[in-house]
């Protein structure tokens, strides 16, 4: 089998692409973005310059993110969260990727990490608010943006 978007070979038992993510077995293929390719180039060239430049390596991330490449998001943004452990929209970013790569244990056990080290961020302000009005426990599909909103 091989990922139809980053065109790898894959185990045969895959659901998601280890290289960019990619959810595998579905046959609906989202239109490629042009602004978004062009970023993705931007920010991996400006990694590529600088490494440390954690800045561009976060927006690199968000942009895999909005590409749904789940597993390269990840990838960023541990480096981000390694290279500078007080950057909160990391840790929350990765456990929204590691929910998608279907990582739940993990992205719950981050989320509460998130919870604990940043409790006065909007998103986690924003997260109790829904955990209380609908009695749920800590979710990263909670705090996905809905449509049109911005994360």
């Amino acid at each position: 089998m091989v990922c139809p978007v980053c065109r790898r070979s894959l185990p045969a038992e895959a659901q998601f692409c280890p290289y960019c993510g990619a959810k595998i077995g579905t046959e609906e293929v989202e239109e490629t973005n042009l602004a978004l390719l062009d970023l993705l180039a931007q920010y991996e060239r400006r990694v590529r310059e600088n490494p440390k430049d954690t800045a561009s390596r976060f927006n690199l991330a968000l942009t895999y993110l909005r590409m749904k490449r789940w597993g390269a998001a990840v990838q960023q943004l541990e480096l981000v969260c390694q290279s500078e452990p007080d950057f909160p929209d990391a840790w929350y970013w990765l456990a929204v990727a590691y929910h998608h790569l279907g990582r739940k244990e993990d992205a719950h056990a981050l989320l509460q990490t998130f919870l604990s080290r940043f409790p006065d961020h909007p998103k986690a302000v924003t997260l109790r608010q829904k955990q209380s009005a609908n009695g749920l426990s800590v979710s990263p599909k909670l705090m996905a943006p809905q449509e049109g909103e911005e994360g």
